[in-house]
């Protein structure tokens, strides 16, 4: 009975298969269907926001083009070119993405590509000449809004122009006081501001004489040109201005900063002159001397009474000046620091050299007939350099000579030991 069955597991296990291929056939199926909806439903949402761009630009060409036909009544053909411009570049962007949209419409079939490249180019296009439109709505928007009130707006401004006209003689005068303290090339940058912000002033109280006269002969022109222009001229000698003060502010911190620079080089040269008179050496003294009578050249160069100041040049030529003494006074330094610590070091030196000659002359006297010449060659040399050393004026030279003895006197000791074994 039991061979007579022998194929039910293995139906079992086809049968577990063949559910389980299923099982994964239906989801691969039901997650391409999910995909292609929202392919789908993607498309679909741009192709809505690519209309309603497209039905709000042309509203608003529509609107614009009655909003231009008012500004050129209101405010001229002049006024009004940028304007016109950009109504015509809009109203031809505008037919390219509808001729798009009839592309989409039309009963071709097209490739989902080009669908979606279409409905992109239609929704910028839109979206290019929406913005564009607002922009000049916003800016005729303002010169309305400016036109109306008007008489208002000027008065503001003719106050502003007394104003200014103060500040103006307020900031020649600062430039006359500053030039009888700093020099031409410290005043450059701010020179030619008092001109210049007058001459912005004469501009701007020109425009509102302009817009004040077309005011009082028909209150129903327009002076939003003069208006705007008077705003400009006031602004550009207000900038003008505001550098004045900013720079003598400057100029007067350069100063003070220069008076600090100056009682920190006396400082230094106070430190050269006595490292200079403690030196020993000649030449080390004759490069102090030289950088010091240099220094105090230019320190008495500009602190002069006589001269104008240019305080950023005059602290660059002092730093110059006094970089130069840092260096010469560094090497006077460090070689003064040799000469102690040689001298420091020579005392050492000279005793451990004479103890090792004794010991030496020692050994050797008590192994006479042992010795040979070359160990009694470096003893006496040893004593030789010993005596050049003592009489030598240089520490670091009688250090160094006191070191050569005693290498001398070693190896006069070893070879004199080498001899007698």
């Amino acid at each position: 009975m039991t061979g007579e069955l022998w194929w039910v597991p293995s139906a079992i296990v086809l049968g577990v298969v063949c559910v389980v291929v299923a099982l994964l056939v239906g989801l691969s199926r039901r997650r391409a269907r999910a995909h292609d909806l929202t392919v789908a439903a993607a498309a679909a949402e741009r192709s809505r926001a690519a209309a309603i761009a497209l039905v709000r630009a042309d509203d608003l060409i529509e609107a614009n083009t009655d909003e231009l036909a008012f500004a050129l009544a209101q405010f001229g053909e002049a006024a009004t070119r940028d304007f016109a411009a950009a109504l015509a570049l809009s109203t031809r962007q505008l037919r390219e993405a509808f001729a798009l949209q009839q592309k989409l419409d039309d009963g071709i079939p097209d490739s989902e590509t080009e669908r979606r490249r279409w409905t992109e180019q239609i929704a910028q296009l839109a979206d290019e000449a929406t913005t564009r439109l607002q922009a000049q709505n916003r800016d005729f928007s303002s010169r309305r809004s400016l036109e109306r009130d008007a008489p208002l707006v000027l008065e503001k401004l003719q106050r502003r122009v007394d104003r200014v006209g103060d500040r103006v003689a307020a900031g020649a005068a600062s430039l006359a006081r500053l030039s009888r303290t700093y020099s031409a090339s410290a005043l450059a940058v701010i020179a030619e501001n008092a001109g210049r912000a007058q001459a912005a002033l004469n501009e701007a109280r020109a425009a509102t004489a302009a817009a004040a006269a077309q005011l009082a002969l028909d209150a129903a022109l327009p002076v939003g040109d003069q208006l705007q222009a008077a705003e400009h001229g006031l602004f550009r000698a207000g900038q003008l201005l505001d550098a004045i003060e900013t720079g003598e502010d400057r100029l007067h911190l350069g100063f003070a900063g220069l008076a600090r620079a100056f009682d920190a080089a006396d400082a230094e040269l106070a430190e050269a002159r006595a490292l200079r008179d403690a030196h020993e050496e000649p030449d080390a003294r004759g490069e102090l001397n030289r950088v010091i009578a240099e220094a105090d050249s230019a320190l008495g160069e500009l602190r002069s009474s006589a001269r104008l100041s240019d305080p950023a040049a005059d602290l660059a030529r002092l730093r110059e000046v006094m970089d130069g003494l840092d260096v010469i006074r560094s090497e006077a330094r460090n070689r003064q620091l040799r000469l102690d610590n040689a001298r420091g070091a020579l005392s050492g030196a000279l005793l451990a050299v004479r103890s090792q000659l004794t010991v030496t002359r020692d050994f050797i006297t008590a192994h006479r007939g042992r010795v040979g010449a070359d160990a009694r060659t470096r003893l006496a040399e040893s004593e030789r350099r010993l005596t050049l050393a003592l009489a030598e004026a240089d520490p670091v030279a009688a250090l160094d000579g006191a070191r050569r003895a005693m290498t001398l006197a070693t190896d006069a000791d070893a070879l004199a030991r080498f001899d007698a074994r």
